[in-house]
């Protein structure tokens, strides 16, 4: 039986585009998750690097954008840049490269930025994790509700005697700092979250135990709110970049490789 050209030529598409499908799902299946990566104050997406190089191996794409004004952004420095600016950092990013199904990671300040973009973006983020950082709600800001007073009159007179009163200079967290920390504008500190719906129903906070005079009200209200909101709790022993050194490092590697695994 002679079958015509234009049914043959339709089926042999058809195989081949199943083919596809099938190719892609195997290939991706088990890996469908992509991290994106958000730094905390003074930092850049280098700062993720230790941490990145552990998910890439286990076959995950991992995405470090830097924000406005930092790192290599440092060109776009400006009295302007706040909070709502990083966010929108994030967004577009995520949105410009089309990345879908989103591990979303923020460490300490980076949490009130992944907060903003969860908030904006909730149909690709499937999962957001605090590493050590600001879970905020709305109407908050950094300076005000996730510090104690002394440590904010600390920021406080840091910026007005050191960042010309509108930037933190990175020694008042490390000194002498390290040559990848930028001074962070100071209205991202100010800046009040707005946000528009719920918080994400899935999501993860990881605490550190280092540090607490500087990181107790962050950590409180992190491990109060994942509670609050059903999400995972973890505590890790280690400083507040977790993510920098083992075996901090690998304990937090580990707990994304998890999520990561839950979210095929």
């Amino acid at each position: 039986m002679r079958i015509p050209l234009i049914k043959l030529v339709c089926a042999i598409g058809l195989l081949l585009s199943m083919s596809v499908v099938a190719q892609t799902s195997n290939e991706g299946g088990a890996r469908s998750s992509t991290f994106v990566l958000v730094h905390g104050t003074f930092q850049w997406g280098g700062q993720w690097v230790p941490l990145a190089s552990i998910l890439e191996e286990q076959g995950y794409t991992v995405h470090m954008p830097t924000l406005s004004g930092l790192g290599e952004r440092n060109n776009l420095l400006s009295k302007q840049v706040g909070l709502s600016t990083h966010i929108e950092d994030v967004k577009n990013y995520i949105q410009w490269y089309n990345v879908t199904n989103v591990i979303l990671v923020g460490h300490s300040y980076g949490g009130a930025v992944i907060t903003g973009v969860a908030d904006a973006l909730p149909d690709r983020i499937a999962h957001v994790v605090y590493v050590d950082a600001t879970v905020l709600n709305q109407g908050e800001n950094l300076v005000d509700d996730f510090f104690t007073t002394e440590v904010s009159k600390g920021i406080k007179g840091a910026v007005d005697k050191f960042g010309d009163g509108w930037l933190i200079p990175p020694e008042f967290l490390r000194n002498p700092p390290p040559k990848t920390m930028s001074k962070q504008p100071f209205k991202t500190y100010t800046d009040r979250i707005d946000l528009q719906g719920p918080p994400p129903k899935s999501g993860t906070v990881i605490n550190a135990t280092e540090n607490p005079e500087i990181f107790g009200v962050i950590r409180e209200k992190g491990s109060k709110r994942a509670k609050e909101r059903g999400w995972s709790l973890h505590i890790v022993e280690g400083p507040h970049p977790l993510q920098e050194k083992n075996p901090s490092k690998q304990k937090v590697a580990e707990i994304l490789l998890d999520i990561a695994q839950d979210n095929k």
